[in-house]
């Protein structure tokens, strides 16, 4: 069985070496996590039998009941382990995982614990992609600020972005359900709800998450048209930034993996500064380059 303990129950096992500030404690508490699946993902049995992918998943479920609570993992993920065919568990599965990694990274972060309360209360594949596109800002050597909501429009954005030589950006994140029908009203209202949220006289970024059939040919002409025609009614959206997770087979792993394309969009009304860092990112990402990112060892 594995046990990985969030860190705020490390800290308070460990509290008696006297750690000289939070942050030499949080390196250690790392270190240690790191060692002990290096461990296991080395373990003979476990190598022979290529079993580091089961290792990780089941690490990584561990941590999040550690997190959450057993209940509420079984609760939100009642199909992930339920794999007689393939079939909806696979979705589930990844997002288990992928929510745990982010709440492993998160964990020294100073607004970690309205993260936590924040995931608690919304659908789950939402949450998900707000950490994603938190994680995905960090590998950008800038300041991040996850935002507490405030329901007041104009304050209520998600994330701030602290960029050299910009200044701040707020940032908006908006997810669609992959049965989400396309249409231009859908985009337009997505765009116009973000703009609400944004605070008057700043220039922000939007990151959304869109279904695949999204983009599907022809269907991403209308898309990006769309797009352009929303932007055309505000001034606070300067670049839109948007996701989709197309899936793939993995032979090597023999699993369903989907991997994530971003498409960029700058509005006339965009400085070139911003659009700028927005093309750093991007080149970031298509390099998968992470070197400020935090990342979780399972």
């Amino acid at each position: 069985m594995i046990e990985i303990p969030t860190f705020a129950v490390w800290m308070e096992t460990n509290r008696a070496q006297g750690f000289p500030d939070e942050a030499t404690a949080w390196a250690v508490y790392n270190d240690r996590v790191y060692r002990s699946m290096q461990a296991l993902f080395e373990d003979p049995h476990v190598a022979v039998n290529r079993q580091e992918a089961a290792v990780a998943e089941i690490a990584a479920t561990a941590f999040l009941e550690s997190a959450f609570g057993a209940d509420w993992v079984k609760e939100r993920f009642p199909l992930a382990d339920h794999r007689e065919e393939l079939g909806p568990w696979v979705q589930q599965a990844r997002q288990r995982q992928e929510l745990a990694r982010r709440v492993f990274e998160f964990q020294s972060e100073p607004w970690f614990t309205d993260f936590l309360s924040y995931t608690k209360r919304n659908e789950v594949a939402s949450a998900i992609f707000e950490a994603d596109v938190l994680q995905t800002l960090m590998r950008v050597p800038a300041g991040i600020t996850r935002v507490t909501e405030s329901g007041v429009k104009g304050q209520d954005y998600d994330i701030l972005l602290k960029l050299a030589h910009i200044g701040e950006v707020p940032v908006e994140v908006k997810y669609k359900q992959d049965d989400t029908p396309f249409s231009e009203a859908t985009v337009r209202n997505t765009v116009k709800g973000a703009a609400k949220q944004l605070p008057r006289g700043c220039v922000g970024w939007l990151f959304v998450h869109v279904p695949t059939a999204w983009v599907s040919p022809g269907r991403g002409d209308e898309y990006t048209e769309a797009l352009c025609e929303a932007l055309r009614q505000t001034s606070r959206v300067g670049v839109v930034f948007t996701a989709v997770d197309k899936p793939f087979h993995d032979e090597e792993a023999g699993k369903i993996r989907h991997r994530r394309f971003w498409e960029l969009y700058k509005d006339d009304g965009a400085s070139q500064e911003l659009w700028e860092a927005a093309l750093l990112l991007r080149g970031l990402l298509d390099k998968d380059w992470d070197f400020f990112a935090p990342r979780a060892p399972f």
